[in-house]
C-alpha cells in the first residue's frame, strides 16, 4: 500500500502544538504504524511496548483459540511469545476504517527457535480490529493464528 493510500485509509490527526511531541515511534498514527509497532516491540522482546499497542480491554486470540482479554491476560500471553523468542512479521494487506474503528487484513508469520528446530506459523485474514484512542490506533482484537469458528449468532426475543 502506498503512503498516499495509507493516508486515504486512515486520517492522521497530528497532536496540537504544545501537547505531545511530534509523531514518535510509539505513536501509532495509522493502523499500519500500529501493526509495525507491535511487530517491532515483540521482535525487540519489549513487553511494555507490546502491551502499549493494545487498548485497555484488548483481546488476544491464542494459538488454541482461547481468549486473553484485558491487560493482565494479554501481558501473560505476550510474555509467553517473548519467552519463546518469537520473531514476528506482519504484512498489512489492507485496512477498512469506519470512524474510530479499523479492520485490518494482514498476513502474520511467527517463527520460533533457530536452525533445524525452527518452526513457522502463518495466518492470513482479517485478524486485527483497531480502535482510535487519544489520536493513537490501539489493537482491540488480535488473532495472529486466525480466528476460530464460533457459534452462530442467535436472536434473543423477549
Amino acid at each position: 500500500m502506498s503512503y498516499a493510500g495509507e493516508q486515504a485509509l486512515a486520517a492522521i490527526r497530528a497532536p496540537a502544538g504544545g501537547g505531545r511531541a511530534a509523531l514518535g515511534e510509539r505513536l501509532a498514527a495509522t493502523p499500519r504504524l500500529a501493526c509495525a509497532a507491535l511487530c517491532k516491540a515483540l521482535n525487540a522482546a519489549d513487553l511494555e511496548a507490546a502491551i502499549a499497542c493494545f487498548s485497555p480491554n484488548g483481546c488476544l486470540v491464542w494459538e488454541d483459540g482461547t481468549l486473553a482479554q484485558g491487560e493482565g491476560a494479554v501481558r501473560e500471553r505476550l510474555s509467553e511469545l517473548i519467552a519463546r523468542a518469537a520473531r514476528v512479521q506482519i504484512e498489512l494487506r489492507g485496512v477498512i476504517v469506519a470512524g474510530d474503528l479499523a479492520l485490518a487484513h494482514e498476513r502474520w508469520q511467527i517463527a520460533y527457535g533457530n536452525g533445524v528446530d525452527a518452526s513457522v506459523t502463518a495466518a492470513t485474514g482479517p485478524t486485527l480490529v483497531l480502535r482510535l484512542i487519544a489520536d493513537e490506533w490501539k489493537i482491540a482484537i488480535a488473532a495472529p493464528w486466525g480466528a476460530p469458528a464460533t457459534e452462530p449468532l442467535r436472536a434473543i426475543w423477549p
